[in-house]
This record gives structure tokens, sequence and C-alpha cells, in this order.
């Protein structure tokens, strides 16, 4: 036989092979979608019952499965731990294109979801508190303007807004310095005085936002004797342009331009958005006594999944992200001017090093520049004092190695985590004109340099109960080590020879160890779930440059300077959460109720005061203060979950007001959510009792400032439709609609109603 013959019935057979093959499988394409609100659902299993035959849906919640062809009597099972599981027989899934399913109030535990982005949330590698996790879909089409505008919504949380429209928040009655701020595993506070503005975060680029209530705490640092916000930047998109714009009152307005691109294994995202606002004072009208501020935002990520491991899914993922902000404040009224300029670089690996699994390293650099200049006159007990100028800069640099590796058995898992952290804080304060003596530190060069060691142990133990399954022993130990360091100390001309009120400022360092216990029971029968855990331990915050320098008696020889040992904190939490899942019912789809009692100790707690006609706050310190309270959320689901209705009170015990100024004690909240086929309402109600703080003067007196209670409405309606491959969103927002008080504070009127209009589209 001849080769050319050969060839050709060996082509003809690899021929017939080939649609022999074709002839035995088809391939099914669709998405999965949420059936009420309509949005696509990432990380579907979809498989063919009985086989080993499946699939996953992507980001986008489109998926591809591969089934024999000519058995249309198998079915097809979509599965997710947040939605109910449904089966579709493989004849009617040739003509259906679009899979809807069901959404739960029980979360299933026992599905298990293969890609890796939808494993246990951050925030649940530490011991069991109160957590709170607001996803994108509750802020996507509702037209929060940014991270500190949304946080309010939560019982537990008072945010704090300066002239300036930076946005702090107190979490359970604490103050802002209390609260750690990381994005995308990066600490935010800055070393001046361990604060973060969430009006820097754009909203648009977030996937969500986890709050940690409470100061439980182990693996995100010493400081968090109030809680923790960890804000998740989005890695993958659903669109490949988007394009949004926001109108709204005080001539406010902003836009941004966002884009995405994946190819293969390499993925990677841009946004540029731009805004600014202006306002004008209650008491001096007019163009020439405005408030303008400006903002600039640029976010860049990319991303790369490394290889695969024997399940199909990436072995780990390198990312990078840039974030840069700037922004500028101009005060016509007060002749004060603010820059602030912020930038952040980071690197992550997340995944198998050397055959090692669960390790994630993190590298990050932080860079944020601030330039507050003030020229005015100032009224100082009675005699007028003009032309008094403050011109501050700070130029604060961090460079962050965090990293953490995981071990698991079928019944114990360990976290040992190392993080360091180098702080370079280049400091400057010039005043003139001030009728008081000038003294204190004018300029100077800090460095800290701040290690800790974590270790984190949870065992996972079975109770024998048909009701109460499992309960959890957890234990924490973290040790910190900070080294401060100051160069270039230079005090001002007229400080009178009085350096000794300076005398503990210098090289300081501070050790501390810190211990956590937690117990966790839970458990789940006929719909119904049962979860408690108790905490208790101690929390240490390392005196920040802002008060080792903010000293009452430079102005005042009455005043007692601070003691600058560490703050401490001993804490204690009882917890309860319940929940139920209701099948049949005309309405009630099921319900989730939630309860926390806990108590806060603290130990040398740093007083802040602020003297009228002194542009500067001061420091000292209280031996002893307590905060405790009790928080409750009850949340009932309607009509298969398109209608939600969330009802939260919090009540607090607050022993020092001037350690905890303007903080309320109660606070009561109602929201309303419908969200139905690409349509989207919330009302949000909510009331604060009264607001109270202590102004200090120089001759040492104190006189109480007090913010009136505050009850108010705020509503959202938002419309997502899709036309072909584009998606089209718009949305209306009013806030603060009953303004039932014309309350004006430096100025401006607050608590008064906002509108707001935005309109978008992707594609």
């Amino acid at each position: 036989m001849s080769h050319k013959l050969i060839c050709t019935i060996w082509l003809l057979f690899l021929f017939i092979c080939t649609r022999i093959g074709f002839a035995q499988h088809i391939v099914l394409s669709g998405d999965v979608r949420d059936q009420n609100t309509h949005q696509k659902i990432k990380s579907v299993n979809i498989f063919l019952k009985g086989t080993n035959i499946g699939t996953t849906s992507d980001f986008t919640g489109n998926f591809e499965l591969k089934v024999p062809d000519g058995q249309n009597d198998l079915v097809v099972i979509f599965q997710h731990i947040a939605y109910y599981e449904k089966p579709i027989k493989l004849s009617e899934l040739r003509d259906t294109k679009r899979i809807y399913l069901q959404p739960r109030v029980i979360p299933l535990s026992t599905v298990e979801i293969e890609e890796e982005g939808d494993q246990k949330i951050e925030i649940e590698k530490d011991l069991p508190q109160a957590i709170t996790v607001i996803n994108a879909r509750s802020y996507d089409i509702r037209g929060y303007v940014d991270a500190g505008d949304l946080l309010k919504i939560d019982q537990s949380v008072q945010v704090e807004e300066d002239l300036s429209g930076k946005k702090t928040v107190a979490i359970r009655g604490g103050n802002a310095d209390e609260v750690i701020v990381l994005y995308n595993g990066v600490k935010m506070n800055n070393t001046y005085n361990n604060i973060f503005d969430l009006s820097l975060i754009d909203l648009e680029n977030i996937e969500r936002l986890e709050l940690i209530k409470g100061s439980n705490t182990a693996l995100y640092g010493p400081e968090a004797f109030s809680g923790v916000i960890n804000i998740v930047p989005k890695q993958e998109q659903d669109y490949n342009i988007r394009f949004q714009q926001r109108l709204g009152t005080y001539r406010s307005g902003n836009w941004g331009l966002h884009l995405y691109k994946k190819i293969n294994r390499l993925y990677g995202s841009y946004s540029l958005k731009r805004g600014g606002l202006s306002r004008s004072f209650v008491d001096v009208p007019g163009s020439n006594a405005n408030l303008e501020n400006t903002s600039l935002h640029h976010n860049a990520s990319l991303n790369f999944d490394v290889g695969s491991n024997s399940a199909g899914n990436p072995r780990g993922t390198f990312s990078s992200m840039w974030v840069y902000t700037a922004l500028d404040y101009d005060n016509f009224r007060d002749n004060e001017t603010l820059d602030n300029f912020n930038n952040l670089f980071s690197l992550r690996y997340k995944g198998e090093i050397f055959g090692q699994q669960n390790v994630d390293l993190s590298f990050a650099y932080k860079n944020l520049e601030e330039d507050q200049a003030l020229n005015l006159d100032r009224i100082v007990q009675g005699n007028s004092a003009s032309g008094v100028d403050i011109d501050r800069e700070l130029k604060d640099r961090a460079y962050i190695f965090n990293s953490i590796k995981e071990f698991s058995t079928s019944k114990i898992d360990l976290l040992l985590s190392y993080q360091f952290q180098r702080s370079e804080l280049g400091f400057l304060d010039s005043r003139e004109g001030f009728q008081i003596r000038q003294t204190g530190l004018e300029e100077a060069d800090l460095n800290r340099n701040h290690h800790g060691l974590v270790s984190i142990l949870k065992y996972r133990g079975e109770t024998g109960s048909d009701f109460f399954q499992s309960i959890d022993v957890d234990v924490s130990l973290r040790h910190d080590r900070v080294v401060d360091n100051q160069e270039n100390i230079m005090l001002r001309d007229d400080f009178d020879n009085s350096s000794a009120q300076l005398d503990n400022f210098g090289n300081k360092t501070w050790n501390s160890t810190m211990f956590k216990y937690a117990m966790d029971l839970s458990g789940y029968r006929d719909g119904f779930s049962f979860n408690s855990y108790l905490t208790f331990g101690n929390n240490t915050k390392f005196p920040t440059l802002f008060q080792q320098i903010s000293l009452p008696s430079l102005v005042s020889v009455s005043a007692t300077s601070p003691n600058l040992d560490a703050e401490k904190n001993k804490s204690l939490e009882f917890g309860l959460n319940l929940g139920r899942d209701i099948q049949g019912h005309g309405s009630i789809y099921g319900w989730k109720l939630s309860g926390s009692f806990f108590q806060n100790h603290y130990d040398n707690k740093f007083r802040e005061f602020t003297t009228p006609g002194i542009p500067v706050s001061f420091y000292d310190n209280v031996k002893n203060a307590n905060i405790s309270g009790v928080e409750g959320k009850w949340k009932v689901f309607l009509f298969q979950k398109k209608i939600s209705l969330d009802l939260g009170v919090s009540k607090y015990s607050i022993s020092d007001k001037a350690a905890f100024p303007f903080k309320s004690e109660q606070k009561r909240t109602l929201t309303l959510n419908v969200d139905h086929a690409g349509y989207a309402f919330q009302l949000f109600w909510f009331n604060e009792s009264e607001q109270a703080a202590l102004l200090r003067f120089p001759d040492g007196s104190f006189d109480t400032l007090n913010l009136p209670s505050n009850t108010n409405l705020d509503l959202h309606f938002g419309k997502t439709f899709e036309i072909s491959n584009f998606k089209v969103f718009a949305n209306a927002s009013g806030r603060n609609l009953l303004n039932d008080s014309d309350i004006t504070l430096e100025g401006l009127s607050i608590r008064d109603r906002r509108f707001y209009l935005t309109l978008g589209l992707q594609y």
C-alpha cells in the first residue's frame, strides 16, 4: 500500500472520529442572575447531577458547560452558598440562556465555592466578634458620595465632617483615632494623629466594606480600640468601559471614567474621577465668603493569576495597585487653604509558595503630604488679635510589609503573621500673631519603626448535639515594639527656656503584649440558625506625634502636661445572632436578629481639648475612662427577599465627655430596601441623641458645647437596565429631608437638605 493511500485513510479516520466526538457533546452557555435584582452572580457551581462534569460561572456571571448530547433526561444543578439550589433538565437548559436563582436568608455553609475570591472574608481570620459586610450592590446605584457617607447607615457608626470636607468615623462612642482603616490590607491611618479621611475613597472601585465593631481584633493592629474598617477594592470588573456623572446641592458634582481589560490570566483596570463643590457661610453671605473643594482621583490595578492547581484554580495571584488622590480646600471667609495629597502603591501575593499553601505577602509604599495655611483675625479673651498666621506642613511616608501564613487541620487553624511599618514624618508648624506665649515645637523629623508579631489559634469542636453543632475556642497573642526617633528638632524662638516642658518628647521605645480569648457556639436546623460568642482581651495605643507635642502646659501654666505612656484598653463582649428561613409563607421570607453587650475600660486615656481663639488642639490624660453599651439589629425579609426592613439601635454609657467629645450616646436607625428587576429604592431614617464636648480655656477653666439631637430621613431611588451589551443606570437621592433643625456649626448649616442625581453608562 502506498504512503499516499495510507495518509488518506488516516486523515479520513481522524475526520470521522472528530465528527463523532462533536456529535457526542454539546456546549451550553448563558448567565446566572439574582431573581430579584437581576444582577449577575459569580462563582455559581454548575454540574451534571450524578457525574463529575461541571463548571463555575465567571466574575460576570457567564458560564459554558460541556455536556453529553442526546441525554435530555439528565439534570443540571445550579448551586451557590447564598441561593437556593436550582435543578434544570438538560432539555430545558438547551433553550434557556438566563438562569435566575432565588436568594436565601441563611447561607448554606455546606456549599463549597471553589473560586478563591469567595472564600471567607478577610476579617473572619480574626477572633469572632460583631462584623458587618456592606457589598457593592448596597451602594452601586444608590448615589452615596463617599465611604463616610455610606457608613453612617450603621447604628454603631457616627460620621464627623470638618469644614474642609474631611470625614472621619467613630464606632461605638469611641474616637476617630481608635478606628483602623485598611485599604487592600494596607493600614491607611497617618503617623501624625492616627486618623484617615474616608472622603478620599472612591466607592466606584470598591468591592465591599468590612466592618469590625469592638476592640477584640489581633491581626489588624493594637490601636483598634473601637473597630476596623477594611476596604476591599474590586480586582475584576463586569465592564470594559464605564462613565458616570453626579450633580448635587452646593454646586457639587463629579464625573468618573473607568476602564477594564482581561487577557487570559492577566487583568487590570484604571479609573479617573474629578469633582468639587462650593458652599456659602450662613453668617457671611456673598461669593467672597465661600468654601470650595476640588478633588482628583486616580486608581489603577494589575493582576496576574499564576499557574493552576489540580482543581483548575490559580495557585496564586500577584496583584499591584496604585491609588492617587489630591484634594484642595479654600475657605475664603477665614483665608484658610488646605492641600492634601495621597499616594499609595502596593504589591501583594496570595497563594502557594514552594509547596506551602495559604501564604499572603504584601509590600506597600504610602505617601501623604498636607499643607495648611491660615490667616485671620481672632478674638482672644475680648482683645483683637489681628494677623494670625499658621503654616503647617506634614510629609508622611510609610513603608509597610505584612506576611501571613495559615495552617489548617480538621480541628485546628493556626495563623502566624509578622508586620513591619517604617514611618518618616516631616513636621512644620509655624505660627505668628498670637497674643499668647509662642512655645513648643516648630519643626522636627520623626522616624517610627513598628514591629508586630501575631499568632491566632482556633480550635473547631463538635458538641454532638443536633442543634448546637459546633463550639470553637480561639486565642490570640500579639507583641508590638515601637521605636520613635526625633531629629532636627527646632523650638519656637520665644520658648523662654521652658525646654523642660518637652522633656518627654524625644527618643522613645514602647513594648506591649496583648492576649485575647474567644468562644463561639453555633448551630443550624430546619432553617433556623444560632450563633453566640464571648470575647475578652486587652489592647494598647501608642502616643502619636500630635499627642506628644500638643501639651496644654505650653498655653497655660496651671495646666498639667499629659503622661506620655501608652493608652491601655481592656474589653469584654458577648454577642448573639439568630436567623430563620421561612418557606411557603405568602409574604414573610425570613428574618435575622443580632445583639451584643460590651464594656471597654481605658487606662491613661488621652483627652483632646479645643480652646476658643486658638486654632490648634491640646491633650491631657484621664486616669480611668469607660464606655459600655448594648447594640441590636433586627432584619426581616419580605416577598422572596425583594423587600427588606432593618431596625437598628445602639445605647452607650460614656464616663468622660472630654475624653470622647461630640459622641451620641444613642442612635436608632430604620432602613427599608426594595430591589426588583433592576429597580432599587431605599428609605433611611435615623435619630442621634445630643452630642456634648468640653472646651478648655487658657486659664484652665472649662465650658460645655452641646449639639441637639438629630432626627432625619434620606431617600434613594435607582434604576438599572440593559440594552444589548450596554448597562444604563440612574439614581436620585435626597438627604436630611425632614430638616427639623437649623443648626449652624462654624458658620455652615449642618443637617440641611441635600439632593443628588447620578447617571451612568457602561459597556
